[in-house]
């Protein structure tokens, strides 16, 4: 008969029989079933093993590496305590690794600029201007410049060869008429005046009047857009008015870092921008059609350097010339003219991205891309585990799976023993 063992080897009341039927077997029967025995009891051990490195793995790929070490220093618990510490997957806050990466990879806010860009002017070539000429308007058109000048009794309209300066024709206008700003409007020039309220619509091929519109206010600076005729009158505001009867259509606030730029001169529409004279200032601006603002400026100040200086010598003509894509730029009474092209923060952001940029790019987004490959590594590592642990688990079954009992051959081998 086969006890329990009890306490310093003396038998315990408390250890009862295991069975009655192992007693009345022989001596070989006794044999055979000891070692079955025996097989049953190394099994459970290697049960017991595998259990504990199964749980041990799971552990290492399923708990956060914070929090393996505050385990491994928490004292034991009761099974009542253990509760007050477990965090359930009912109660836990998961979150998916893909969600985790595709919230990391969402764009960052980026700051807006503080105020416009200042572009830099190069001068690509020089060439004559009559200094004579108060020049108010300036426009080219198939490869030929039109120019028109202000001041009573000298204003004019004035077909020029923009590569020598030389004047080919002209028209006088009326004593009573201060000339203001150009544009070229299908095969005919509109030319404003500066406070008669009138503008006159002249044949492009034989320089006649052909018409007028009429208007209240000053006029300053014209250009067309291709939609409308865009008009300074001195201030911040530009009015946007129809090509075929000169009605205001809307206007346009012009505001430079949030505050208004006033005294626009001399326009010039280049596709979605509208280049823009300020009297009295070397500067070129920029402006959005569609905003308003001012998106970057021109500082044209050592294009006056060559000049005499004097108080009516100001910046005021801008023509572009899309075969170069550049512009053609003068002053009231300047000796010159130059071919100069503008190079904006923004375009070198648009068109000329530069290995720099690239570098730039990688250097703020390299953190986002270390922690997706983290999610990444830590999600294969608890899918490891688990294929780790399901392996023990299998493991564990075949090594719990009962011995076969002995034959009658291995019994009656065992009783001949």
């Amino acid at each position: 008969m086969y006890r329990l063992p009890s306490i310093e080897g003396v038998k315990s009341v408390r250890s009862p029989d295991m069975t009655s039927s192992i007693e009345s077997s022989d001596s070989g029967s006794a044999r055979a079933i000891g070692v079955r025995r025996d097989r049953s009891m190394v099994a459970m051990s290697s049960r017991g093993t595998l259990r504990d490195a199964a749980v041990l793995v799971a552990a290492m790929f399923n708990t956060p590496c914070c929090f393996q070490v505050q385990s491994a220093q928490r004292p034991i618990l009761t099974s009542m305590e253990r509760r007050s510490y477990m965090i359930w997957p009912s109660t836990a806050l998961r979150v998916s690794p893909g969600l985790l990466v595709a919230l990391l990879l969402l764009p960052s806010p980026v700051a807006a600029s503080g105020g416009s860009d200042a572009a830099e002017l190069h001068v690509i070539s020089s060439h004559s201007h009559d200094d004579e000429a108060f020049t108010q308007g300036f426009e080219m058109h198939g490869g030929s410049l039109y120019e028109s000048t202000g001041l009573y009794g000298h204003s004019s309209l004035r077909e020029v060869d923009p590569s020598s300066g030389e004047v080919l024709r002209q028209t006088q206008l009326d004593q009573s008429l201060f000339g203001e700003g150009i544009t070229i409007l299908g095969d005919t020039i509109v030319m404003l005046t500066w406070k008669e309220g009138i503008a006159l619509v002249f044949d492009i091929e034989t320089f006649e009047v052909v018409g007028n519109h009429t208007y209240s206010g000053e006029g300053w600076g014209l250009c067309y857009n291709g939609e409308f005729l865009v008009m300074s009158n001195g201030t911040s505001e530009l009015a946007l008015r129809d090509p075929s009867d000169f009605t205001v259509q809307s206007t346009l606030l012009v505001t430079l870092d949030g505050q208004e730029a006033s005294l626009l001169n001399e326009l010039e529409c280049v596709g979605g921008m509208i280049y823009a004279n300020v009297l009295g200032s070397d500067s070129i601006l920029a402006i959005n059609s569609t905003s308003g603002a001012v998106e970057f400026t021109v500082d044209a100040s050592q294009l006056a350097e060559s000049e005499s200086g004097g108080s009516n010598e100001v910046l005021n003509g801008i023509a572009y010339v899309s075969e170069q894509d550049a512009f053609l730029v003068t002053g009231k009474n300047w000796s010159s003219m130059h071919l100069v092209s503008f190079e904006s923060g923004q375009e070198l952001v648009e068109d000329d991205i530069t290995d720099s940029d690239v570098s730039r790019i990688l250097t703020s987004i390299w953190p986002v891309l270390l922690i997706a490959a983290l999610v990444v590594i830590l999600s294969s590592m608890r899918a490891l585990g688990a294929i780790i642990h399901f392996l023990m688990l299998l493991l564990l079954r075949r090594q719990t799976e009962q011995p076969p009992a002995p034959s009658e051959g291995e019994q009656e081998a065992g009783e001949a023993r």
